[in-house]
């Protein structure tokens, strides 16, 4: 009986074996860009919110159920892409995203 003489690695050694060149540079910064501008618009609700609230003479309830509503959205698209994701593949997905946007 022969054993299987193909090589394992774990997680770490592919990753060592792999590097940190620019394609991981290239990853990181678009990963950085999209997290700058998550923050940024959870940043503009809370400066946005108290403007709203006066000017269509909105309860704090009210002004409150706006920004939940906005987490509510991002809760439901990253639940439904992330499965769109994993059943067709990433590169299908962010093709549909693109071609309905707007």
């Amino acid at each position: 009986m022969e054993e299987d003489q193909s090589a394992t690695y774990s997680v770490d050694d592919a990753l060592l074996s792999s590097g940190f060149g620019r394609y991981q540079i290239l990853i990181l910064s678009y990963a950085g860009v999209g997290l700058i501008a998550e923050a940024m618009e959870m940043m503009l609700l809370s400066f946005v919110g108290p403007s709203v609230q006066l000017e269509w003479k909105l309860t704090s309830h009210q002004e409150s159920m706006i920004t939940s509503i906005v987490f509510v959205g991002m809760l439901i698209g990253a639940y439904t892409w992330g499965v769109v994701s994993d059943n067709y593949g990433r590169r299908q997905e962010r093709i549909s995203l693109y071609r309905h946007r707007d």
